[in-house]
């Protein structure tokens, strides 16, 4: 699979939302929050800018395939390393 939960992406294309008539701008920032395997695609909060409330935006879930955004940053750990996390 291309990414990971938690890691962060910018969007390649335009996205239109998945629940509203908003039409997301080429470059948007997001965060991976859930990965399907079959047929590949994620869940992805992606950042909109809002000036009007608390903290300068909102943020829209959408689902993406690989070929709609790049990997900016990878956050997410391995399942070992959560595991040591966890019990150490």
């Amino acid at each position: 699979m291309k990414a990971k939960i938690n890691d962060s992406i910018q969007t390649l294309i335009d996205i239109t939302a998945d629940f509203s008539d908003l039409i997301i701008p080429k470059g948007t920032i997001g965060a991976i929050v859930e990965c399907y395997p079959n047929p590949e695609a994620y869940a992805i909060d992606l950042m909109i800018s809002n000036p009007k409330v608390i903290g300068s935006f909102t943020y829209e879930n959408v689902i993406l395939y690989p070929e709609q955004f790049i990997v900016i940053s990878s956050q997410s750990i391995s399942e070992d390393k959560a595991e040591k996390l966890l019990f150490n």
